[in-house]
C-alpha cells in the first residue's frame, strides 16, 4: 500500500516555503506506521491546518487508526487526555505479532539475566518476616490475592474501559 503526493490537494507540497510567522511540521509524506521513513524526500512541510487535512485524507484512504488520531489532535477535535489514550492503544496494537530482531532479543535477554538483576533466590525467613511486619495495617492490599478480588477488579477494568472507548467514539472501532 503506497501514499503519493498526488493524493493530496497540491497547494499542500510547495517545497521550500517558509514564513517565520507561520508555525510548520514535518509531515512524512508515506507515513512510518505505513513503512515510510524519516528521509528527507519523505517529508515535507506543513503548516498544522494543512498537516491535520493531510491526516484526515490518509484516514479516508486507508482508515488507519493512527492516521485518524493524527487528524483529530492536529484540528483540536480531542484533548491531550483522549490523546494519551489513543496513542496508548495504539502502541499495544503496532506490537501485536511484530517480529523481534536478533540485537533486540539479546537486549531482552541482557535486561532479565542474572548480570542485571543478580541470582534469583526466594526471601529468607527473616526478610518475610519483615515484610509482613510492616504489611500489619495496611489495608489496601489484604485482599489482592482472592479470587473474589482479583474478579471485581477485572469486571471495573473493563468497565473503565468501555467508558473511556464510549467517550473517545472513534469511529473505527
Amino acid at each position: 500500500m503506497s501514499v503519493a503526493i498526488r493524493q493530496y490537494p497540491p497547494t499542500l507540497f510547495k517545497k521550500g516555503r517558509m514564513n517565520s510567522k507561520i508555525i510548520y511540521h514535518a509531515h512524512h509524506i508515506l507515513p512510518r506506521h505505513m513503512g515510510g521513513t524519516d528521509d528527507p524526500s519523505n517529508l515535507v512541510n506543513l503548516t498544522v491546518k494543512e498537516h491535520a487535512e493531510a491526516h484526515r485524507t490518509l484516514f479516508e484512504q486507508h482508515g488507519k487508526k493512527e492516521d485518524y488520531v493524527a487528524w483529530k489532535s492536529l484540528s483540536a477535535q480531542i484533548g491531550k487526555e483522549q490523546l494519551l489514550i489513543e496513542l496508548s492503544s495504539i502502541g499495544g496494537l503496532n506490537n501485536r505479532g511484530k517480529q523481534l530482531s536478533e540485537e533486540h532479543k539479546k537486549n531482552l535477554a541482557k535486561a532479565l539475566s542474572l548480570e542485571t538483576y543478580g541470582p534469583r533466590r526466594p526471601h529468607s525467613i527473616q526478610t518475610k518476616q519483615a515484610i509482613s511486619k510492616n504489611m500489619i495495617g495496611n489495608t489496601n492490599s489484604s485482599n489482592h490475592c482472592s479470587l473474589d478480588y482479583k474478579k471485581k477488579q477485572s469486571e471495573a477494568m473493563k468497565l473503565a474501559w468501555a467508558k473511556r472507548k464510549a467517550k473517545l467514539s472513534y469511529p473505527g472501532t
